[in-house]
């Protein structure tokens, strides 16, 4: 059994040049390839994907959700493991999730912690190993076998935002959805330009408007209108 790691970039040269070397020295012998899958990154991303032996996938439709579908339809691993690219796994991550789905756990993360050492953000890391829905997020990064997302029918490519949410809360009704605790790395980019409280306070406005059922749109203008983002969604 083997996975496929699949990372969706939009102008994101300089993390992959970390995350893609890492991802080869540290994984274990269970990764069948990583899979780049772009929005149209006007850097060198698709450059240093392919220098790194990244199997790379090109497309106009812009919106995680759909990026990540895209590159799905193409993974040979039977176990999927989508990471975003500024996060870097455990070591070992790749025997970890195997373990996990051999254990009969098709879909799980990991803890994570960010790599902003503010206090803030230290007591937010112990948030990730608790189970309920609000404590998760891509930084946590996610995986799940490719029967299981296949039946689930994939991301809902109709979200914007919290789409991995969302796909969770559907995983969780076919599989007891597994916590392993080793910690990814996350960037605190988005906390470093915002201020860590008014970004926290922002997602946990997000979170409530979601458990409410606002629409993707007055979401999305929520979020527009409050927090300053680096120039890299494709969403």
């Amino acid at each position: 059994m083997q996975l496929s790691l699949i990372i969706p970039t939009f102008n994101e040269e300089h993390n992959l040049k970390r995350l893609l070397p890492y991802l080869h020295n540290y994984s274990s012998g269970y990764m069948a390839e990583i899979i780049i899958v772009d929005c149209g990154s006007s850097d060198k991303t698709i450059k240093i994907a392919k220098e790194h032996g990244a199997k790379v996938i090109v497309t106009n439709q812009k919106g995680r959700a759909r990026q990540m579908n895209l590159a799905s339809l193409e993974a040979k691993g039977e176990v999927l493991y989508f990471v975003h690219a500024d996060t870097i796994p455990p070591s070992g991550f790749d025997k970890l999730i195997i373990n996990s789905v051999r254990e009969g756990r098709n879909a799980g993360c990991f803890t994570s912690i960010f790599d902003w050492n503010h206090p803030f953000l230290r007591f937010c890391n112990y948030f990730s190993r608790l189970p309920f829905w609000f404590c998760r997020g891509g930084g946590q990064t996610l995986f799940v076998s490719k029967y299981l997302f296949n039946a689930c029918k994939g991301f809902d490519e109709s979200m914007i935002i919290m789409e991995e949410y969302e796909l969770i809360d559907r995983l969780k009704t076919s599989t007891k959805f597994k916590i392993v605790k080793r910690n990814a790395i996350t960037s605190a980019r988005d906390y470093r330009a915002n201020g860590p409280f008014k970004l926290q306070f922002v997602y946990a406005c997000v979170f409530v408007l979601y458990a409410l059922g606002a629409s993707q749109d007055y979401m999305l203008d929520f979020v527009g209108r409050h927090i300053a983002k680096p120039s890299r969604s494709c969403n």
